[in-house]
């Protein structure tokens, strides 16, 4: 009776046995049951620089022949991922173009500010340490610095206002162009009201002036607004950050006026 019991146990085990070898493997399609999405979305990244099919990857044991099919949700989580680092990319290219406009607008009030305080430094110098005259405006003040001016100090200001000088109509047109466009944020819709500060700072640097700009100004202004409107291209629609555009123009041109002035042209 004992080894008839024992010998029932030993042919259940081979019994139980025989049953697991007979078993078909199991089967991965979906992989659903045993892995999160997450779990699966780190399978398909981990393998995704060896296919660009999207339906089905080898998984990391490729050389088993086992082939893995993602569920939709996982599809789904690496659709959501690609899109986010599309998205940051994006992003991170507009903040870059943002930053170089800062930079530009930085780089031309700096040029801006150097150049006024030299024209402050030489009016000082040439009037006996005294920075304007009361009661002149810019104007008078600068016929009396080409009055004292020496013949290299007027020859610079000849070449600066020349065709291709630094306070030339183009290079000094450009920089307000430029300065405009970025202020503008490089919207082409927002042109109309840049000019509209162009004109505003042509007016401001007149008053400052105290009588009618040179020619030479007016030029200025001329070619900075045809620049503008040839970037508009037609388009028209208005919002503005005008005012720093307006002020940068007044600086610009009185700055241009100085130079022409001293030349002893006007």
């Amino acid at each position: 009776m004992r080894t008839d019991r024992h010998g029932g146990r030993g042919r259940m085990r081979l019994q139980q046995y025989e049953s697991t070898e007979r078993k078909e493997p199991m089967a991965v399609n979906g992989i659903g049951g045993g892995l999160s999405a997450y779990t699966q979305y780190q399978n398909m990244a981990a393998t995704a620089k060896k296919t660009d099919t999207t339906e089905k990857t080898t998984d990391a044991a490729a050389d088993t022949g086992v082939t893995v099919e993602f569920s939709d949700e996982a599809k789904e989580a690496a659709a959501a991922a690609k899109a986010a680092e599309t998205e940051t990319t994006e992003e991170n290219a507009v903040d870059e173009k943002q930053a170089a406009r800062e930079a530009l607008i930085k780089t031309l009030n700096e040029q801006l500010d150097a150049h006024t305080q030299q024209m402050q430094n030489l009016v000082t110098q040439l009037l006996g340490g005294k920075p304007q005259t009361e009661g002149w405006s810019l104007a008078e003040t600068y016929r009396k610095v080409a009055e004292a001016a020496d013949p290299e100090t007027i020859e610079q200001a000849k070449k600066d206002i020349a065709e291709d000088g630094e306070w030339g109509v183009e290079k000094t047109s450009e920089r307000m162009f430029q300065m405009a466009k970025a202020l503008s944020g490089d919207d082409p819709t927002k042109a109309d009201e840049m000019i509209a500060a162009v004109k505003k700072g042509l007016k401001q640097a007149t008053q400052a002036w105290g009588e009618d700009l040179p020619e030479i100004s007016q030029k200025t202004v001329d070619a900075t607004i045809k620049k503008l409107e040839d970037w508009r291209d037609g388009l028209t629609a208005k919002r503005s950050e005008a005012n720093q555009a307006a002020n940068a123009t007044q600086n610009y041109l009185a700055n241009q006026a100085q130079a022409y002035t001293i030349a002893g042209v006007a």
